[in-house]
């Protein structure tokens, strides 16, 4: 972390003086951590693809209880972990009590990071589905793929009420969903 405080320069002309600097503070992180959570079939994967192309490092449903001892090490090695993006989704747990931990622990770190939530509405996740021929992973009940949708949007709301950013890709072609991305980790960061 770099951090400056109160600094003030002053450069001096021959006619006058330029001040420069008055009284700037700043503080700046050493990493970036996003997490890429969503429904299934909603473009998380897509999300992680382009943030790769982006020079960031992703990880796949890693279980929550790793993540703080995960940022520790990103931050360890100095620079080479600097840009970091977590997916996850209904897969890695059926509460998100964990998740929610594991972000406490980061705010107690005093850690940057920003939450993007994932999520398209239930007739494009169905359309997406049927292409790929894929089962969402609530459907090994027996259930219907409809309601598999709606219980996991369900189970899905607490960790959407605290994203940083909602990003619905029902009607997003993937550069537009990249140009989104783009914009959003260009942006601030979640302190």
């Amino acid at each position: 972390m770099i951090e400056l405080r109160n600094v003030s320069k002053i450069f001096k002309t021959k006619e006058s003086e330029v001040k420069a600097l008055d009284d700037v503070s700043l503080k700046i992180e050493d990493g970036d951590i996003y997490g890429i959570i969503g429904m299934s079939g909603a473009g998380k994967s897509r999300a992680a693809s382009d943030l790769e192309d982006l020079g960031f490092y992703c990880v796949d449903n890693m279980p929550a209880e790793m993540i703080p001892q995960f940022a520790q090490l990103c931050l360890a090695t100095k620079g080479r972990y600097e840009k970091v993006a977590l997916v996850t989704d209904i897969r890695a747990s059926m509460t998100f009590d964990a998740l929610f931990q594991a972000l406490q622990k980061l705010d107690d770190m005093h850690l940057q990071y920003s939450i993007y939530y994932i999520e398209a509405s239930t007739a494009v996740i169905i359309k997406r589905y049927k292409e790929t021929r894929r089962l969402h992973p609530l459907m090994k009940d027996g259930s219907t793929l409809e309601n598999a949708i709606a219980r996991e949007r369900e189970l899905l709301a607490p960790v959407r009420n605290r994203a940083s950013a909602i990003i619905d890709t029902s009607n997003l072609s993937t550069g537009k969903l990249r140009g989104q991305l783009i914009d959003l980790v260009a942006g601030g960061m979640r302190e």
